[in-house]
């Protein structure tokens, strides 16, 4: 989710912090995913310049900063150890 939909949601108010991790792919790999996922093309490329952006501001926009994992050919496995890692650390 994105941090202005979460910031919508009626029980934000209620949560004391909300931190963010960024799942990211190589261009290539973003662009196959989102036609299997039937995008126009218009949207796939502002996802790709989104997610560019987003590894730009990482460190200067969100606090703490938004950690990034590559899951271009990381297996679904270890992505998902890795976000257990990282939601383990605030718990």
């Amino acid at each position: 989710m994105m941090p202005w939909d979460i910031e919508k949601c009626a029980d934000f108010p209620f949560f004391k912090h909300v931190y963010y991790l960024n799942l990211h792919c190589d261009e290539e790999t973003r662009e196959k995913r989102l036609r299997e996922r039937n995008w126009a093309e218009e949207e796939i490329q502002n996802h790709k310049n989104f997610a560019k952006r987003l590894l730009e501001i990482a460190d200067e926009v969100y606090n703490p900063p938004m950690p990034t994992i590559d899951t271009t050919v990381t297996d679904v496995t270890e992505v998902a150890s890795r976000i257990k890692e990282w939601v383990h650390q605030y718990a």
